[in-house]
């Protein structure tokens, strides 16, 4: 599994979150504690918006030896942004470039967006769900899969209809589902963020504290991250009830943003 970042605010506030993301791929002790290497080594991406623009990056390189993508990307953290972070530790699908997230879809209904994941999903259920061809399918992630579904089935970015597919999606976690999407469209960009783990996987402690999402609100900034970045930045950080998801209106010309919370199911 992986370590996920989502922010939102004022790109000042988010070097330390970077920072931060980047210790915890390289030193993860909740991924140790479960007999894990305790690194997420197998490929990094980010998107970042900013000033009507957005930038997109993904690479095979480990977040902590890609240095001089890691200062660009903190060169770039001023005035409002948006930006989403994913740090690989593979489980399912080759370790290749195709396989490294944040992923990019683009719809037939008008909007495109982009996706991270952190868990383990049932891949054969959601190519059912799709109803793709499995062979299609062979030597993908399990989260590029659900990806496509939900290009495929998502009928519009409104709040009610993502949570809708979510919640479905539920149905075929295997252990994590949590997750961040940036949608855009003609006519403005929104994001999505969900927290759940599969009750019988939480029993376990160990598991909890390795999958579990975090918040942190300031003035000028809301995030949720995986729990380690806790360890390496300190911050009012709160854990995120399991099976809540964020919708998050974005307005980057009033550099203003509304969060509301929802329950998945």
């Amino acid at each position: 599994m992986c370590r996920v970042l989502f922010a939102v605010g004022m790109g000042e506030e988010m070097a330390p979150l970077v920072d931060a993301f980047v210790k915890a791929s390289k030193n993860d002790p909740y991924k140790a504690a479960r007999g894990k290497k305790p690194y997420h080594g197998d490929g990094w991406g980010y998107v970042l918006l900013k000033d009507g623009s957005v930038s997109h990056y993904r690479s095979l390189k480990p977040v902590f030896k890609d240095g001089s993508a890691v200062e660009r990307l903190k060169d770039n953290l001023e005035g409002f942004i948006v930006l989403m972070a994913h740090s690989r530790a593979a489980s399912q699908g080759k370790k290749s470039l195709f396989n490294v997230q944040p992923f990019a879809f683009s719809t037939r209904r008008g909007f495109s967006f982009w996706l991270y994941h952190n868990g383990d999903l049932d891949k054969g259920r959601i190519i059912r769900m799709a109803e793709f061809e499995g062979e299609s399918f062979e030597g993908v992630s399990d989260s590029y899969a659900m990806g496509a579904y939900m290009c495929r089935k998502l009928e519009s970015p409104e709040p009610g209809k993502v949570l809708e597919h979510y919640s479905r999606m539920m149905d075929a976690t295997n252990t994590s589902l949590n997750t961040g999407t940036l949608f855009l469209r003609p006519d403005g960009v929104s994001a999505f963020v969900t927290a759940y783990s599969t009750p019988l996987h939480i029993m376990n402690p160990k598991n909890w504290d390795y999958v579990k999402q975090m918040v942190l609100r300031k003035k000028g900034l809301f995030a949720v991250a995986s729990s380690t970045l806790e360890l390496y930045l300190q911050g009012e950080w709160k854990p995120v009830l399991n099976g809540t998801a964020f919708h998050v209106k974005i307005l980057p010309e009033e550099e203003r943003f509304d969060v509301t919370k929802m329950v998945m199911g």
